[in-house]
């Protein structure tokens, strides 16, 4: 995640366009979308007190569901 997110990212923008098929700011804004709308999307702490997966982990997952059945 940190690697197409951080302020100095390790990839540039065209590698993220080539491997998800779509803009940073784009998946920016679904994720932000995701987040406000459905309480799901939100980053939580499990029972143990340890963080849960992220916004943009889920929707990383939910749009590979989406595009390859996986």
């Amino acid at each position: 995640m940190q690697d197409y997110f951080a302020e100095n990212p390790t990839y540039p923008p065209h590698l993220f366009r080539r491997r998800y098929r779509m803009r940073r700011s784009l998946f920016v804004k679904i994720v932000q979308s995701c987040e406000a709308n459905c309480r799901y999307f939100t980053q939580r702490r499990n029972v143990a007190g340890l963080k849960g997966f992220s916004a943009y982990q889920k929707i990383f997952a939910a749009m590979r569901v989406i595009a390859y059945g996986v």
